[in-house]
């Protein structure tokens, strides 16, 4: 049983990840930060926690990775804003009577159990997860020496295309 929700939850976690690619291809400050993301791959999802399975809106609150820095979460808060923005206009398809609407609200918890992606530029992981890793760790994970351009979302925050997500 527990391999069958695992696997499920991975199917889901790929279905976000091209449904973030997918918006961020065709939006102006985010499509530059499509090979990061792609890099990263699945890692990059969130897990979530589900409520109560009874009632007509499940909360599925975010729990994040820990090893994620703050302006990484910013820029994949920003991908989740137009997801949203693209699945309010429906295509050709229409939601299926008696499913449950599924929201995620943000949390303050933290899966330290996530995997971090290796080779990640230094400002990708949280600093303070990133400086308690044992040294052997540190030297397996293989963070680039360099930071990350993130000016096009902090640019993007600051003319109130959004609210940075708060972890």
């Amino acid at each position: 049983m527990y391999s069958l929700v695992s696997h499920f939850c991975c199917l889901i976690g790929i279905q976000l990840l091209k449904q973030r690619l997918s918006a961020m291809v065709d939006h102006p400050t985010l499509k530059v930060h499509v090979p990061l993301v792609k890099h990263i791959g699945a890692q990059v999802i969130s897990s979530d926690e589900s409520e109560d399975e009874a009632c007509r809106t499940i909360d599925y609150p975010r729990v994040y990775p820990r090893w994620r820095s703050r302006q990484l979460a910013a820029l994949l808060y920003h991908a989740d804003v137009e997801v949203a923005a693209n699945a309010s206009i429906p295509i050709g398809t229409r939601k299926k009577a008696g499913t449950q609407l599924r929201s995620r609200p943000h949390s303050c918890k933290f899966n330290g159990d996530a995997p971090a992606p290796p080779g990640l530029p230094q400002n990708c992981y949280d600093t303070e997860w990133l400086s308690n890793l044992p040294q052997p760790v540190h030297k397996q994970l293989k963070v680039k020496d360099h930071d990350y351009d993130f000016s096009s979302i902090t640019a993007s925050t600051s003319a109130g295309h959004g609210q940075p997500m708060e972890e």
